[in-house]
């Protein structure tokens, strides 16, 4: 994507002034699209030189905001960039890509934080039991061994009578007389 500097988005924005259409004007300067060149003029429009800068926002959104963004943009029936410019949103596509996540993951994907989430960096601490609770802990224990080897015993008999039936099968019908 070829980035464009203030001086040529004004450049652009006086050939508009002088009577060219956008679409004229996006061929002149190769932008290869003249809703580029209607965004300028509205940005120009609405924010001044100011609107035209290139912006390295790290603007953190909260959820709720997001969604007032959306939910007005269907009310009033409006493009993605008259919404930024009501809201004075630096870049459409950002509200283009709020819409996105909200279709696809519904309002949790409004609420999502950005980054990694923090590390828990106090260590955990020991759970203490009281003497009743340690007892019945024991006893659950205990009783889950027992049901374990109860569990061992029943597969190693289980497997023994298949073994057994698979020698009495191998070895055919035995012939008492």
């Amino acid at each position: 994507m070829v980035k464009f500097t203030v001086k040529q988005k004004l450049q652009a924005l006086n050939l508009l002034k002088e009577g060219y259409s956008s679409c004229s004007v996006a061929q002149m300067i190769g932008t290869g699209s003249h809703q580029l060149i209607d965004t300028w003029a509205a940005q120009y429009q609405h924010f001044g030189v100011k609107g035209l800068e290139i912006r390295h926002t790290s603007q953190n959104y909260r959820g709720q905001f997001k969604l007032q963004v959306l939910n007005w943009r269907k009310e009033h029936d409006e493009t993605y960039q008259n919404t930024a410019i009501h809201f004075k949103i630096a870049t459409p596509s950002l509200i283009c890509t709020w819409q996105k996540r909200f279709d696809e993951g519904g309002l949790d994907a409004l609420f999502t934080k950005r980054g990694r989430p923090p590390m828990n960096k106090l260590p955990k601490k020991p759970v203490k039991y009281t003497s009743s609770e340690l007892s019945e802990l024991e006893r659950l224990r205990l009783e889950n061994r027992q049901l374990h080897i109860e569990n061992d015993y029943l597969k190693k008999v289980e497997a023994l009578a298949r073994r057994k039936d698979a020698q009495r099968k191998k070895n055919g019908p035995s012939s008492k007389s």
